[in-house]
């Protein structure tokens, strides 16, 4: 506990504008991937080898984008250093321990940029846009993913198990007090999540989206007690590979239960929103 308070009062120093609620998230992530390790193990491999796929289906190599950089367990960020010109990892929260690990392997190509990719205080303002003026369309899209444009020759992006994050953050958000649930549209986190498929498929480079789409919570007599969601009713892209991912095993959310995640990997983003 001592040292996960230190990490998160240190985080907070070096990003004093992201929210602690993120912050303790990306800290509660760490601690369970370490615990999980030997079960997180084949879909953090499964990850990397969609990853080293996209990477191979590259022509040229300039700059690759990674969303949802995380703990970077996932990511064979040795493979993206040596094999393109700059690589850019994007989250709303880089630990100092992910900080640190990319300085001393000595990654000079490798920057990151600490940004919220959801959209949702952009959702917050069309909402409030739109109340002030009566309009029920803009005409504008959401266009989470709009600041990619300010990023030079980016020829590969990669979603990393972030699209599920956005949805629960989103979700989680709105319940906060000060989340502005008021003004939001009732289907806000499904908007969302369409904003980032549809962000994909509107870059002009190679895209490559893993993420986890459903989860069931199973009891060890195999009884279901629990079916969901993850992408709130939004199809994902078609995918080249899918996987189970045992992000709770029997005893780390309660001692006769276990959720497993099912998840894709898909190349090339494609949606008809």
């Amino acid at each position: 506990m001592l040292a996960e308070a230190l990490l998160f009062a240190v985080t907070r120093l070096i990003s004093p504008r992201s929210r602690p609620s993120a912050v303790r998230d990306a800290i509660g992530l760490r601690a369970r991937a370490s615990r999980r390790h030997a079960a997180w193990g084949d879909h953090e491999a499964r990850t990397r080898a969609a990853i080293d796929r996209a990477i191979d289906g590259v022509a040229v190599r300039r700059t690759a984008v990674v969303l949802g950089s995380g703990l970077l367990r996932d990511v064979p960020i040795a493979r993206l250093s040596s094999m393109f010109n700059k690589v850019v990892l994007v989250d709303i929260v880089h630990l100092p321990t992910v900080r640190l690990k990319v300085f001393l392997r000595r990654y000079p190509n490798v920057t990151f940029l600490t940004r919220d990719i959801s959209g949702y205080d952009r959702l917050a303002e069309q909402s409030r846009i739109k109340l002030a003026t009566g309009q029920e369309d803009l005409g504008v899209r959401l266009d989470p993913l709009g600041f990619l444009r300010k990023i030079d020759e980016v020829d590969l992006v990669i979603s990393a198990n972030v699209l599920s994050q956005i949805a629960v953050g989103a979700a989680a958000r709105l319940r906060e007090k000060d989340g502005n649930a008021r003004i939001m549209p009732d289907d806000a986190v499904t908007q969302l999540v369409a904003g980032h498929l549809d962000g994909l498929a509107q870059l002009p480079c190679k895209t490559v989206i893993v993420t986890d789409v459903a989860y069931v919570r199973r009891r060890r007599d195999g009884v279901i007690v629990e079916n969901r969601d993850l992408l709130c009713g939004v199809t994902p892209p078609f995918p080249f590979d899918t996987w189970d991912w045992p992000v709770a095993p029997f005893g780390e959310e309660a001692v006769d239960e276990e959720r497993i995640h099912r998840v894709i990997a898909a190349e090339d983003v494609a949606v008809d929103l």
